[in-house]
């Protein structure tokens, strides 16, 4: 290996005709490919210029005519093993020979430290089975790193982490005392995005080879929210944005959120979250929940693929309610928003469409009633306006009726007084009886009729104030229903609620609760504080 003594000022002089860097003796120095002409680089080759390379057993003559390079004299070396820095370094000469360029290589962070401005990696290869079945070191220069770095984030979203899985361009470097280790000169980021979406694509394709991709799209959503179940990191900024809105709905009554927490980014994503789904499942069972709310906010664009796991999408794919999520991404989406019932761009759309529902049955629920109302005043006019019209058909018949009576009579009663005095008696008591009769027969028709009109009146009032009177007990049970719903009842039935004795904040499992010094036991009648036993108790 020839080293140079490159100025500062002319080190990209020297790279663009060929110079490598040597990181571990921090000089630049001519590829082995280069190195039968040297007048490119003669004004930076070094007064006394040595060959690093080890002869097996004597040193041999070199003549490097172009630099003016004379090694001579050789002598033979008789002795029985090598110096451990010669052996080293002709480990190193090899691998320059083996790898005299960069070589682009594939490989998973397990570890990322920066120290004064110089990134140091711990690269892994994993087989199927997640066994380590390769490792090596790897470091980015401080006069390169700002420059890769700032690139990888600009276009993948999310800064160079471990986990990630990355193609790397690299040098190899092997140094007697500080060993084998690579250099890295460039990152392509689209490998490291291809492979999160072919991660998510192979997740798609199991899920619908199994029928479960469609099955939470296929729960129905309900008409009204009274208890919904979130998942959510701990005190992050889109659980604030969602809790803005949903306390006003709890405090009003209208509907409970019940939270539970996960962490959405690390090696604990997955264990955590399908906690929560178990934890939710179990209670649903014995107090449903009409929704499942997952919520995360905003973040970088390689913190996705954290949710893009099997177990978690499948877990929502078999809920047993619909879950809507607002992981906070507009344009890009996990695995969890295309299984999931309802996609929302942000936490804040979520607890919105909540609300709208909310508002919505309301609003339809006084429509309703002031249909039913609007309805059964025209049924009583209606029933109104056919009594009377029936009260004018018969006066009208009846007066009819009477009249054709006398239209018949007159022609009788004249032939009548044509006849023999002896017989004017008997016609008369037989128009009187007759007479009679017909009176009779209508008075008795008449009565009748009146009679049946009051039953009917009757009927349309007592039914119409039945139809009335159930909506009204419907509507006041509905409304019961909602403000039954809150912690206040909760706490009437008997239950409590711990609290952090300081900040006041709920405390849902004993793991946190062994944490805190005291608590606050919060009964219908009032708080008590209770110091905590650090023995955790199992069930």
């Amino acid at each position: 290996m020839i080293f140079l003594e490159v100025p500062f000022r002319e080190k990209d002089e020297a790279k663009a005709l060929g110079a490598r860097w040597d990181g571990s003796s921090k000089k630049w120095y001519i590829p082995t490919d280069l190195a039968e002409d040297l007048s490119a680089f003669q004004r930076w080759l070094p007064i006394e210029n040595t060959l690093d390379t080890i002869p097996d057993k004597h040193h041999q003559e070199i003549n490097f005519s172009g630099a003016g390079l004379v090694v001579s004299n050789p002598v033979q070396v008789e002795k029985k093993g090598a110096e451990l820095s010669s052996v080293l370094r002709k480990v190193q000469s090899v691998l320059r020979q083996g790898f005299p360029g960069a070589t682009w290589v594939i490989a998973e962070i397990a570890n990322l430290n920066n120290s004064r401005g110089h990134i140091y990696l711990e690269l892994t290869e994993s087989n199927e089975q997640g066994k380590t079945i390769a490792s090596c070191r790897a470091m980015i220069w401080k006069s390169q790193a700002q420059g890769l770095l700032q690139r990888f984030e600009t276009e993948t979203g999310s800064v160079l982490a471990t986990g990630q899985k990355i193609l790397l361009l690299t040098e190899f470097t092997f140094h007697e005392q500080y060993g084998f280790s690579m250099v890295v000169q460039d990152i392509d980021p689209s490998y490291t995005l291809g492979a999160l979406e072919q991660n998510l694509s192979n997740i798609r394709k199991q899920l619908i080879a199994e029928g479960l991709y469609q099955k939470n799209k296929r729960l129905s959503l309900p008409k009204d929210f009274f208890r919904v179940a979130v998942i959510a990191p701990p005190a992050a900024a889109g659980l604030g944005d969602f809790r803005a809105d949903a306390d006003k709905l709890q405090t009003a009554g209208l509907c409970e959120f019940k939270y539970f927490y996960s962490a959405f980014q690390g090696e604990s994503v997955e264990s955590e979250m399908t906690a929560a789904m178990e934890a939710i499942q179990s209670l649903h069972q014995s107090n449903p929940f009409d929704a499942l709310v997952i919520i995360r906010g905003g973040g970088a664009k390689l913190d996705l693929n954290m949710l893009n796991v099997y177990a978690l999408a499948k877990g929502i794919c078999e809920a047993s309610l619909p879950v809507l999520t607002g992981i906070g991404h507009e344009r890009d989406s996990t695995i969890l928003d295309e299984v999931s019932h309802s996609k929302f761009d942000t936490p804040s759309k979520v607890v919105a469409f909540i609300r709208h529902e909310i508002f919505h049955g309301a609003q339809q629920a006084m429509a309703d009633w002031q249909t039913i109302e609007r309805a059964s005043r025209q049924s009583v006019q209606l029933l109104n306006q056919s009594l009377i019209e029936l009260n004018q058909r018969i006066t009208s018949g009846s007066q009819s009726l009477v009249y054709q009576w006398k239209q018949k009579i007159e022609p009788l009663l004249f032939q009548v007084e044509r006849l023999s005095e002896t017989r004017i008696s008997s016609a008369n008591s037989q128009l009187d009886q007759l007479k009679q009769a017909i009176d009779s027969q209508l008075k008795s028709r008449v009565k009748i009729q009146k009679i049946a009109l009051q039953q009917l009146d009757l009927t349309v009032r007592q039914e119409s104030k039945r139809v009335i009177e159930i909506n009204k007990q419907q509507i006041v049970q509905w409304i019961a229903l909602v403000l039954s719903s809150g912690p206040k009842t909760q706490l009437n039935r008997g239950f409590s609620i711990a609290k952090d004795a300081v900040s006041n904040q709920p405390v849902t499992t004993a793991e946190a609760a062994i944490k805190l010094d005291s608590l606050a036991l919060e009964f219908v009648d009032g708080s008590i504080k209770v110091t905590v036993d650090k023995q955790k108790i199992s069930n």
